[in-house]
């Protein structure tokens, strides 16, 4: 249960980084976008995370690329277009802090088991 706490606080938290990236980067022109983020936990029966979903509207990975509208990946650069780079680095580098937090939460818990098997087995 503690994982799956620690985890929703997280995806929050990833949504609300990528809010303010697209405020930070003016991408925000009816708001559809920012209002379209939701992510969900996917927990296997014994309650331990299985997956993270994370939804939001398609066309806002377009905007990450600087794509669309007639415009490919391989077109960005003579299109005049700038991508506008929300997703990706928010995510990668927020993927690689939940498994600092996990990390550390479970290493922890590790320690803590230890202790108190030796403790048992002192008594």
């Amino acid at each position: 249960m503690e994982q799956t706490q620690t985890v929703e606080a997280w995806a929050k938290y990833v949504i609300e980084r990528w809010e303010l990236e697209i405020v930070r980067l003016g991408i925000n022109n009816t708001g559809q976008l920012l209002r379209s983020f939701t992510s969900e936990i996917i927990t296997q029966a014994n309650g331990n995370v299985d997956r993270i979903i994370f939804a939001f509207e398609y066309y806002g990975k377009f905007i990450d690329m600087g794509v669309g509208r007639g415009v490919t990946v391989a077109e960005v650069a003579q299109s005049g277009r700038t991508p506008k780079p929300w997703y990706n680095t928010v995510f990668f580098g927020q993927v690689k802090r939940l498994g600092e937090i996990l990390a550390e939460k479970y290493s922890k818990a590790a320690i803590m088991a230890i202790v108190e098997s030796i403790e048992i087995a002192k008594a």
